[in-house]
């Protein structure tokens, strides 16, 4: 019988010369070139970043492509470190490593550079620019150590520079830098009169799918609007169809859904010009190679997304009055791509849930809003960052009272959504047609939090919006309110700088029922009502189990309190 030494599968890609950081801290100990104090900082360096990854220093391989991606995770703030200890800590790890050579030692002095790199770098530094220095200092470095002079620099030296980063890089996302760097140096060429006027090109990341409107013949176009005016003006005397208008929310999906589905036709090998109308798009043969379309990108398995446009489209037929045969062929097709409703939250909401369940995590989070308002970030930090972080900070507070969707919170306006009866309190009001379950929402803002708000609309201008604009979250251009997109992703990495929590906007909605079951295990009713679902059944579905620690405990002190009496 064949026997295998055990593999540790999580260092499979480490070279198996590599050092440890165990190995590293021998050999620097007994480094007599370094002065005791800077050998101090390099081995504590190394020890800090093993504790942070929760290893012993032997099990660390001192291999950038293997640090790179944990490292970048670890939150100083989940670890009770602060950012700047953090960075030192990373960087004297970097600097013991680039001692015996695994890394290459960084250049950062002026008088590092080639002579003519070291003239253009001075006149970068004569402008003031605090946006270009950052993203371009490693970058130039190494375009002057490779011998590259300014003017001849292309595409080619930056995908080197890529390559480079990502093998002596052991903590920031080598993408990161890179992308960084390429747009610095294409703004440095509009700001830097001295700048090489080469301009440097990055691929683009973004996956398009939907095509233009205009790209579709002018008529498939005129028969799904005429479809969306349906929608919203239905017969009410109609012997079948939708006798309800629907909400121009969902009118605008439904539109977005089928240009975005005819787009998917379109790329499976079907002429564009071939989609005259509705009724072409939804032939069963057609619409099957949309969906093997999409399936193709999701490894040939349907998921969600891909089941409800097939339903859509079923549904589609159904009001557009399509042929019997037609109905019966998307039937098919959804009922082959349906996929089991999801019953309850997802793992990962679950497991986050489930870190907050610990009391000190949990008032972590609870006491941000407040600490992050009254103490914005510091240092380089200019009006605009700190206005941005108390804004931020308003917003989360907002969501630990009042769970809403994150597109309600992102579109407050002051007069219409904040409404203040005259006697110092204020509320919340959401009405049905602004919310998803079309239930009015109505919340009671604390009085620490109307202070917030107040004190924040008092400072915001004109670093953030002129005084007088009704967005409580603006848009820069103030021109409506941010995007719910832009504002959710902020939010999820502000918590996570100041507490190392992952929370996302949508998660505040769990985290709340979360706490109300806690303390009143059973509770759906009000639970449902906080969140406005349309019944309690959904409440239950998504929610059960979440009480689960707080009815064993009661169920715990009932056995001891029952023991009390037999004794």
């Amino acid at each position: 019988m064949t026997r295998f030494a055990p593999i540790d599968l999580d260092q499979a890609f480490v070279p198996k010369d590599i050092p440890m950081f165990a190995d590293l801290i021998a050999k620097l100990g007994e480094d007599n070139s370094l002065k005791s104090t800077r050998r101090r900082d390099m081995i504590s360096g190394l020890r800090q970043v093993a504790k942070a990854l929760d290893r012993p220093p032997q099990d660390v391989p001192c291999h950038g492509r293997w640090l790179q991606p944990r490292l970048t995770k670890i939150s100083p703030a989940a670890r009770g470190l602060s950012t700047k200890t953090w960075q030192n800590a990373v960087s004297n790890a970097r600097s013991a490593m680039a001692h015996v050579g695994i890394v290459e030692r960084r250049f950062n002095r002026v008088t590092d550079l080639a002579p003519e790199w070291q003239t253009l770098w001075t006149s970068l530094l004569a402008t003031h620019d605090k946006t270009l220095q950052p993203p371009l200092c490693r970058f130039v470095h190494f375009l002057s150590n490779q011998g590259v002079s300014p003017q001849k620099v292309r595409n080619a030296h930056a995908l080197c520079y890529l390559e480079a980063v990502t093998c002596n890089e052991i903590s920031k996302s080598p993408q990161v830098s890179y992308r960084a760097a390429v747009n610095g140096w294409n703004l440095a060429t509009d700001r830097v009169p001295d700048w090489p006027k080469t301009r440097l090109s990055l691929e683009s990341r973004q996956k398009v799918i939907k095509l233009p409107e205009d790209a579709f013949p002018v008529s498939f176009i005129q028969d799904v609007d005429a479809l969306m005016s349906d929608f919203a003006t239905p017969d009410p005397l109609a012997e079948d169809g939708r006798h309800r208008a629907l909400r121009p929310a969902s009118i605008a999906q439904y539109r977005r859904q089928l240009i975005r589905f005819a787009s998917e036709v379109v790329h499976s090998g079907v002429p564009i010009a071939q989609i005259q109308n509705l009724a072409v798009l939804l032939q069963p043969d057609i619409a099957e190679r949309g969906l093997r379309q999409m399936l193709s990108r999701s490894s040939n398995q349907s998921n969600a997304v891909i089941a409800e446009i097939a339903l859509r489209l079923r549904n589609f037929s159904r009001v557009s009055g399509q042929p019997a045969e037609t109905q019966i062929g998307l039937d098919r097709l959804a009922k082959r791509l349906a996929v089991p409703p999801q019953r309850g939250m997802t793992k990962k909401n679950r497991d986050r849930l489930r870190v907050l369940q610990n009391d000190e995590r949990m008032r972590r989070l609870l006491n941000m809003p407040d600490r992050l308002f009254t103490h914005p970030p510091k240092g380089k930090a200019n009006a605009y960052t700190k206005a941005l972080a108390r804004e931020d900070a308003v917003a989360i507070a907002i969501l630990l009272i009042c769970p809403v969707r994150i597109k309600n919170l992102a579109g407050i306006h002051l007069e219409r959504h904040i409404q203040r009866p005259g006697d110092g309190r204020a509320y919340l009001v959401l009405v049905d047609d602004e919310v998803k379950n079309e239930r009015p929402l109505e919340f009671e803002f604390p009085k620490d939090l109307i202070r917030m708000i107040d004190q924040h609309l008092a400072t915001r201008s004109p670093m953030m919006c002129p005084r007088g604009t009704q967005w409580l979250f603006p848009r820069r251009d103030v021109a409506a309110p941010v995007e719910p997109s832009q504002l959710s992703s902020r939010i999820a990495k502000r918590v996570r700088k100041q507490t190392g929590l992952e929370v996302n906007a949508h998660l505040f909605r769990h985290l709340a029922v979360m706490n109300w079951l806690d303390a009143n295990p059973g509770g759906y009713e009000v639970a449902r009502r906080l969140l406005g679902h349309s019944e309690v059944s959904r409440t239950i579905s998504l929610y059960s189990g979440l009480e689960v620690k707080s009815a064993t405990r009661a169920f715990a002190d009932l056995i001891e309190t029952k023991k009390g009496r037999n004794t």
